[in-house]
């Protein structure tokens, strides 16, 4: 019986992970900011720079963001009830963020700021 069971929390926690191990790529950027405040040759090097941005779920735990050379190590956690996903970095654990929420197979990411919003829509790889 208690094997039974360390089966099922062995694959009830992996489920999750599974769905996100690989490396996810930026499909779409959406902006909407006050280009009164703005410049908007800045606004298309932000879009440009989230677009380089990469994702790569190594396991259950293991996050690596990916900008451009640059690879940051960072463990993230997936809420299956709201989709919302988190991460937080090696040298700091106990400092979590949020990087977006998983829905239908997309990773959508929203920031907002003082001048305006992007979001950041990621797709899995195949």
């Amino acid at each position: 019986m208690f094997s039974v069971l360390i089966l099922v929390l062995l694959l009830s926690c992996s489920s999750s992970g599974n769905k996100m191990l690989g490396l996810w790529k930026v499909s779409d950027v959406k902006t909407q900011f006050d280009e009164t405040r703005v410049n908007p040759q800045t606004l298309l090097q932000v879009v440009e720079l989230e677009k380089q941005t990469m994702l790569k779920f190594v396991d259950d735990t293991t996050l690596n963001i990916i900008m451009g050379e640059k690879t940051f190590k960072s463990f993230w956690n997936l809420d299956e009830t709201s989709g919302k996903l988190t991460y937080s970095f090696e040298d700091s654990p106990l400092s979590t963020y949020d990087l977006g929420v998983y829905k239908d197979g997309s990773i959508v990411a929203e920031s907002t700021t003082a001048v305006g919003t992007i979001v950041v829509t990621y797709q899995k790889t195949k």
